[in-house]
């Protein structure tokens, strides 16, 4: 499995088809662009694939935020621009939850979560950007 890199200044959203986000507490340090869950506590925490709990109601991180520090959690459909992280993969590419709190991959982790699809975007020349499938 190949983690992707995302770099937090890169992340920001393209596309919003529907207002579907939602803003709560940090219950830890988090960066844009890392992948967050409900805590039992009602906080956003990384999750990941490791096992059904760790993956939990995802959204993606729009900015970063301190623990205790509102934090806003986007899902699909929305496309997000997340700089360079996608340029290896191929348009259609699915883009996976990776066992690594936060992160997100080229292929599965052990609980197999899709998060978004590579799709194409144009701002003066072709960029690839994350349309998040998390609903």
């Amino acid at each position: 499995m190949a983690d992707l890199v995302i770099s937090n200044d890169d992340v920001r959203v393209v596309k919003r088809a529907d207002e579907h986000q939602h803003t709560a507490p940090a219950g830890e340090a988090i960066t844009a662009g890392q992948y967050i869950r409900w805590s039992t506590a009602g906080k956003f925490e990384l999750g990941n694939a490791t096992a059904a709990g760790e993956v939990g109601d995802g959204f993606i991180a729009e900015a970063d935020a301190a623990v205790g520090d509102a934090v806003t959690g986007v899902k699909g459909p929305v496309v997000l621009d997340v700089g360079d992280a996608l340029s290896a993969l191929a348009y259609g590419a699915s883009v996976y939850l990776s066992d690594t709190d936060g992160t997100l991959a080229t292929t599965a982790g052990t609980v197999s979560t899709v998060v978004g699809k590579v799709v194409p975007g144009w701002a003066g020349s072709a960029k690839k950007l994350l349309r998040l499938t998390l609903s």
